[in-house]
């Protein structure tokens, strides 16, 4: 893929109003509006197996997004904003991302404290401990 494909792909996310876009072998495979980390959360729940060796087009991924494509097992991710944390995982686990923008922290939407997300994936062990801690903390947003 050359750099103005991804570039182009980032592109289109944002003129569509998305938030995340997954693709498998030139299909979309699973795409979403919603913010933060629903959309991500969503699909591995849903469509966990075709995760494996897709390519994730992610407005914003911090070290809680990366836990969760850890898990799916996806093959890169393509991202305008990445923070340092999320970067140092994948590569650990061989997952390639290339970030528009490197920063040391994702923040919350008014810019005062880390956002709860990732503050939740740097308390984790690793990407199953936060995984596990997401599912409780998701079934208990739903009450």
């Amino acid at each position: 893929m050359t750099i103005t494909d991804w570039q182009q792909k980032l592109q289109k996310l944002e003129q569509d109003g998305l938030s995340i876009v997954i693709e498998k072998d030139g299909n979309i495979i699973f795409q979403s509006i919603d913010p933060m980390l629903k959309p991500l959360y969503t699909c591995l729940a849903e469509k966990r197996a075709q995760l494996k060796g897709a390519t994730v087009y992610d407005k914003i991924v911090g070290r809680a997004a990366a836990y969760l494509c850890i898990i799916g097992q996806v093959k890169e991710i393509y991202t305008p904003l990445a923070s340092e944390s999320a970067i140092s995982v994948l590569k650990e686990h061989n997952i390639k991302i290339t970030p528009g923008k490197i920063i040391p922290l994702i923040m919350n939407r008014d810019n005062t404290d880390t956002c709860p997300m990732e503050k939740l994936a740097m308390s984790c062990t690793g990407p199953e401990d936060f995984y596990q801690a997401l599912q409780v903390r998701m079934a208990g947003a739903k009450k």
